[in-house]
């Protein structure tokens, strides 16, 4: 009787698999003790991707691993040239096609110094590494002059011209030289081991403003959180997948969409409402936090909201120029961090969990105040097109500026790949303190 109810439990664990392969999340797929949340609309059918992670499942007969080895592996980063002291920046240019040019060389050994060996990520546009390639939006960046500086110039689904801060981390750590999509249909099982990233451009904590824009709202990221760890587990065995997940790191970055939906599209003056409001994400953070930890997460990076009132979009939005930014967009990116840190704090009494808080905004506004300490010349606008309103579909072939290492900005929301190293420093810092 006993080994019946083992070939059915083995039985079960494939037919998971399958399903996490070929099916989009349901509720049945959550936890049982994972907290209620707020489920995703009747869209969120087409929100799930049309092909699961990895490649056609081979034949059952020979129980192979779903994800095979890509063609070839990715071409070299395209350094962008060093910042010349004092120089302005370059006129724009006509983006040009991307070029074909050799694989780079394999990552370097694991990072001992701190023993993360895995990164998972979740959030918004600042981490999706082209999730949204595969879902009927808008949000998308798969087209130049999107990663015109990123390995064989070509665009991936990153909102910005490189590699995001997740892809240097991981460089940093010896764990991989970038961190694919869940959504990646050329996953490898080598990459599920080492992380994949499960974020959405466009969402943030609250499931609506993922729903206007028919992305991944944060409840359904969880649910694929949930898929990815019956792969490892079916991959690893239950013991070795536990391990890996206990001791993965958990990138967390969203909140900027949440509150510029509610800023731009309510009365400015209505402070109490957006004090709500704040409370309202918080509480959706601790929430999700609680879900990850019932997954497994034991160690978290939260990055802070930047400078809001500094984006280009947002000085053009607003009004107030390319003189000086918003200061009431900043103060509420000042009041959301500030609650978020006294969050964490409390999240770090319980037994065997550690977080940490990454403070992009005063990276950001440093940056914005003293360019030239950064190596900066332009800190106003975005390197595509006229730098002031284009994001997305908006920078679709235009013009880009001639050296994007000089840009705080790619676009007018998104950060260029040398913004996204700073903010890469400051979380491998926190990634030491997670681990010593």
């Amino acid at each position: 009787m006993r080994g019946f109810q083992l070939l059915v439990l083995v039985a079960l664990l494939i037919g998971e698999l399958h399903c996490a392969r070929t099916a989009p999340p349901t509720a049945a797929d959550a936890p049982a003790t994972a907290p209620q949340s707020p489920g995703p609309p009747p869209a969120d059918q087409q929100q799930t991707p049309p092909q699961a992670p990895g490649p056609t499942p081979p034949p059952p007969r020979r129980r192979r691993s779903p994800h095979r080895r890509p063609p070839g592996q990715a071409p070299p980063k395209q350094d962008p040239a060093p910042p010349k002291q004092g120089a302005e920046p370059a006129p724009p240019r006509l983006v040009v096609p991307p070029q074909d040019s050799p694989a780079p060389p394999p990552p370097s050994m694991i990072n001992r110094t701190t023993g993360c060996t895995t990164l998972l990520v979740l959030g918004d546009s600042t981490v999706d590494p082209g999730n949204n390639n595969h879902l009927p939006t808008t949000a998308r960046a798969n087209f130049l002059p999107y990663g015109l500086n990123f390995y064989g110039r070509r665009p991936t689904g990153r909102f910005t011209n490189g590699r995001l801060a997740t892809d240097m981390l991981a460089e940093k750590l010896g764990i991989a030289r970038t961190i694919p999509g869940f959504f990646d249909t050329n996953l490898r099982l080598a990459q599920l081991r080492r992380g994949v990233s499960f974020a959405s451009g466009g969402s943030g904590y609250d499931d609506s403003t993922a729903n206007r824009i028919n992305v991944v709202p944060f409840s359904a990221q969880l649910h694929n959180l949930f898929r990815y760890k019956l792969l490892i587990r079916t991959l690893l065995g239950p013991r070795r997948a536990e391990r890996l997940v206990n001791r993965a790191t958990f990138v967390i970055s969203a909140g900027t969409n949440d509150l510029l939906s509610v800023y731009l599209a309510s009365n400015r003056s209505n402070a109490i409402s957006m004090d709500m409001y704040e409370n309202h994400l918080i509480a959706r953070v601790a929430n999700h936090t609680q879900a990850m930890i019932m997954l497994g997460g034991r160690r978290f990076v939260f990055v802070g909201l930047p400078p809001m009132g500094c984006m280009p979009i947002a000085r053009t939005l607003v009004g107030t120029g390319s003189d000086r930014c918003d200061e009431t967009l900043n103060q509420l990116a000042t009041s959301f961090n500030s609650k978020l840190v006294q969050l964490l704090n409390f999240i770090n009494y319980q037994r065997q969990i550690r977080t940490s808080y990454i403070d992009t905004y005063t990276t950001i506004h440093d940056a914005t105040v003293d360019p030239k300490t950064f190596g900066l010349t332009e800190v106003s606008r975005g390197c595509c097109g006229s730098g002031v309103i284009e994001v997305g579909q908006t920078c679709r072939g235009r013009r880009t500026c001639g050296d994007p290492s000089r840009y705080l900005y790619w676009d007018a929301v998104h950060p260029t790949e040398t913004t996204n190293q700073l903010i890469a420093n400051v979380m491998m810092d926190s990634i030491r303190e997670l681990y010593s």
